[in-house]
């Protein structure tokens, strides 16, 4: 695909970089990038450039045909060491594994031909691993984005506190090397993204001179709400991509100890977990009255049947597309604080709030036993999400910084960074 001229009606030209090919039926923290970028699509121009992993799918034909341009390029890792040296090598480097998976000699030349091509207004970065290629923006001074969902040293450091024997070194070690690759990466960027206030904190500790923004997360809405009942059997529903470390802490949580005391109580509930790429500990699981489900076409169908959805989240910081998206299908949901963060919706109104395990466990039987408060408490999460989940704000923020970001380029007097 030949790269196009500067459109007289686009707002910014935008090069956006991710470490997946963004599509809008993900499973994984990629769905909030994909939905991001069909609307910021709409009013400015986007090229796409993608690593992509053999066995993923392509850019959603709906995101590639609004961009004016995608180029996707294949990760190859080296086949002649274990991948778990390889990770150890690059922690002793300050390379966290994620970013070791990320490194490409092919992606890096691809980026620096866009760059001296196509001469975007702003390079956008989408995930904290993806920032070593930050360089080539450095190099070029070209305004650059740090769009971070979750701030990695931070999850990473929750995992360390959690894990115990020979498998606390491997984890002491990460977060070392994330602790130095966020040093190296984070003040070489001019602007950095987060979506909960919990994140500013930590992403602040290294952030440099870069300004810190809080856009919060948006989703788009289904036409119509789904099922606020659910079907029988009654179902607890956990949705999550589980190459994400607190997703899989959640789902084996979740399996292992919170659901086993549900079930005393209600011999007849089901649980299913249905994410992208469930490791054996997390398909060990599935037996008895629990299914694990891997990449699905499409969720849609899990969540209509749930009874209720939960997102017993313990790591980590963000706000969580998995609650956002139950919200919007109007369901009853049961979030912890950590899964809640950021979100605006009122605890007891729109979802139930749940601190700890004996929280989880009533809040969970109480509405599997009771269908009519899940019934009202899924209408209510509906009608509050169509009123306050809409991307259109969302949108209007990263257009705002970019206007700001092009303004001190300048040098104008009224440069400003939203806030």
């Amino acid at each position: 695909m030949a790269l196009q001229e500067r459109s007289p009606t686009a707002a910014r030209r935008v090069l956006v970089c991710t470490p997946l090919c963004p599509r809008l039926d993900a499973r994984h923290g990629g769905k909030a990038t994909s939905q991001l970028l069909l609307h910021l699509a709409e009013r400015n121009e986007i090229v796409l450039l993608s690593l992509r992993a053999p066995e993923e799918e392509a850019v959603d034909p709906a995101i590639a045909e609004r961009c004016a341009h995608v180029e996707e390029i294949p990760s190859r890792r080296d086949g002649r060491l274990p991948r778990r040296l390889v990770w150890g090598i690059g922690m002793l480097g300050g390379m966290p594994p994620w970013a070791v998976n990320c490194r490409s000699p092919d992606y890096a030349r691809a980026l620096e031909r866009l760059l001296d091509e196509w001469q975007p207004d702003v390079v956008e970065i989408h995930f904290q691993a993806m920032a070593q290629y930050v360089r080539h923006a450095v190099d070029r001074d070209l305004p650059r984005i740090l769009v971070d969902y979750d701030p990695a040293s931070a999850w990473a450091e929750d995992l360390l506190r959690t894990t115990r024997g020979p498998r606390r070194l491997a984890r002491r070690l990460e977060v070392a090397a994330w602790r130095r690759y966020e040093r190296t990466t984070r003040p070489r960027f001019d602007a950095i993204v987060v979506f909960a206030e919990r994140d500013l904190a930590p992403v602040g500790a290294t952030s440099g001179q870069a300004s810190l923004v809080r856009i919060p997360l948006a989703v788009d809405i289904p036409a119509r709400p789904l099922d606020p009942y659910g079907s029988d059997p009654p179902t607890i529903l956990f949705v999550g991509g589980f190459a994400h470390p607190p997703n899989v802490d959640a789902a084996l949580w979740l399996g292992t100890t919170i659901f086993p005391r549900v079930l005393e109580r209600v011999p007849l509930a089901r649980l299913e977990l249905v994410g992208h790429e469930p490791g054996p500990e997390v398909r060990a699981l599935s037996q008895g009255r629990i299914a694990v489900h891997g990449s699905v076409p499409d969720v849609t169908p899990y969540l209509d049947r749930a009874a209720v959805v939960v997102a017993p989240i313990r790591l980590g910081g963000s706000m969580r597309m998995k609650v956002l998206e139950a919200l919007g299908a109007g369901k009853a949901l049961v979030a912890t604080p950590r899964a809640a963060e950021g979100v605006e919706a009122v605890a007891g109104q729109h979802y139930l709030l749940a601190a700890d395990e004996d929280e989880l466990v009533e809040a969970l039987v109480g509405l599997l036993l009771d269908r009519e408060r899940r019934g009202r408490l899924a209408e209510n999460a509906r009608t509050w999400a169509e009123h306050h989940l809409s991307w259109s704000n969302g949108v209007a923020a990263f257009e705002e910084l970019y206007e700001a970001l092009a303004r001190a380029r300048t040098g104008s007097p009224t440069a400003a960074t939203p806030g």
